[in-house]
């Protein structure tokens, strides 16, 4: 159980920081980003979940948000990193080479196993 908590809350982070990631290129809609992080982590993101993260983000200061109107008269939520959004991204710069070399050896690990197996 606990395992799972863990677990979660490191996707959890990670899809945050892939959010942000996203937005330093392009101001998009809570759908656009939605599409981006399913495709990046290959799988569908639980419906909702991706407005949760960007109120989180949002009242942590780290995301911006306007109102605007597209071309079929529709509203639409645009949303912006801000500056404190950019500072939070790069503050982890460490952890997440960090995470990359135990990722890989990990990976490595694995792999190694089940090559064994067979």
């Amino acid at each position: 159980m606990h395992y799972e908590v863990t677990s979660e809350r490191i996707v959890h982070g990670l899809i945050t920081l892939f959010i942000l990631r996203e937005l330093l290129s392009d101001p998009m809609h809570g759908y656009e980003l939605q599409k981006k992080v399913s495709a990046a982590i290959g799988r569908p993101m639980p419906p909702g979940s991706i407005y949760v993260l960007l109120k989180g983000l949002k009242s942590r200061n780290f995301v911006s948000s306007e109102n605007v109107s597209n071309d079929k008269g529709q509203m639409l939520t645009i949303y912006h990193i801000t500056d404190d959004g950019k500072k939070f991204l790069c503050s982890h710069s460490e952890s997440l080479i960090i995470a990359e070399k135990i990722i890989n050896d990990l990976i490595s690990t694995v792999a190694s196993i089940e090559d064994k197996k067979q």
